[in-house]
């Protein structure tokens, strides 16, 4: 079955949830307002639909975030996941459910049904990562500027890329930046070589694919996990963005993050990225 589902965000990031009435099937769990998708109907239309009958807000214009399959124990849904980049109204349960607005990588509310959790945790990703170089310098002054510079930008991670370092050096100064970004609550993601980047040393392990989007050479692929041994909930894609480079993957593919210049980050988000890597400069 086809189900389409739209994703709302306030001011302050928040994803709008909806609980399931006591009568429902999975009464009690909380969602994204979304439903079936009608025959003849498109997915998009069906989201803004569902959000209009469920919540009485009216979505602006739709970009995808992401499709996949849930399989339930006695039936398995066809998942398109829509966000709002505008809506308007005010939020309320027009068909006697609560909503609230939560965090999605710490949302207060539960239990979560089970075919959001995947979502809710891409929501949760930083849509600024700072990305930076190896040092010239002190690793210590250096991790220490970036973990500041990266809490004064408003960025949610810092993507260190040292493929050209040997192993032993990667790891240490991944040790090293972690400690300092994590003093900020900043999360650390780890270009490094497949197998290399430790689960322990960061949040986002990155490694690259056979074929790269676009053929791109500073096109990476990701794998989001949980611990040692989750197994994978998504794929990312990180893409140049630039002059010559505005077009960006479009669709029910990876998460799209655009590696761009600090100037661009605002026009790449309008193109149609998840989310922005700033290079260091």
């Amino acid at each position: 079955m086809q189900v389409a589902a739209c994703v709302v965000r306030d001011g302050a990031g928040r994803v709008l949830l909806s609980r399931r009435r006591p009568d429902q099937m999975s009464g009690g769990y909380w969602e994204i307002p979304g439903g079936k998708v009608e025959p003849d109907e498109d997915t998009a239309e069906a989201a803004a639909r569902e959000l209009l009958e469920e919540t009485g807000l009216r979505a602006g214009e739709l970009r995808p975030v992401l499709r996949y399959r849930y399989r339930f124990p006695a039936r398995c849904l066809d998942l398109h996941f829509y966000e709002a980049t505008a809506w308007s109204g005010a939020p309320l349960g027009r068909e006697g459910q609560r909503l609230e607005w939560v965090s999605p990588d710490a949302p207060l509310v539960g239990p979560i049904l089970g075919s959001n959790i995947r979502i809710l945790r891409l929501l949760g990703l930083p849509r600024r990562v700072s990305c930076v170089k190896p040092p010239a310098g002190d690793p210590m002054i250096w991790a220490r500027e970036v973990a500041e510079r990266a809490r004064a930008e408003g960025a949610g991670a810092v993507l260190l890329r040292a493929r050209g370092l040997a192993p032993t050096q990667q790891i240490s100064l991944a040790r090293r930046l972690g400690a300092e970004v994590a003093r900020q609550r900043i999360s650390l993601w780890f270009d490094a070589a497949p197998g290399l980047a430790g689960r322990t040393l960061a949040s986002l392990s990155v490694s690259r694919p056979r074929e790269q989007i676009h053929g791109a050479d500073d096109t990476v692929r990701a794998v989001l996990t949980d611990n040692p041994a989750a197994a994978v909930d998504a794929d990312l894609c990180i893409v140049p963005f630039g002059p010559r480079d505005t077009t960006l993957p479009q669709g029910s593919g990876p998460i799209v993050y655009a590696l761009t210049e600090s100037g661009l980050a605002e026009q790449a988000l309008r193109a149609g990225a998840f989310g922005v890597c700033v290079r260091d400069v």
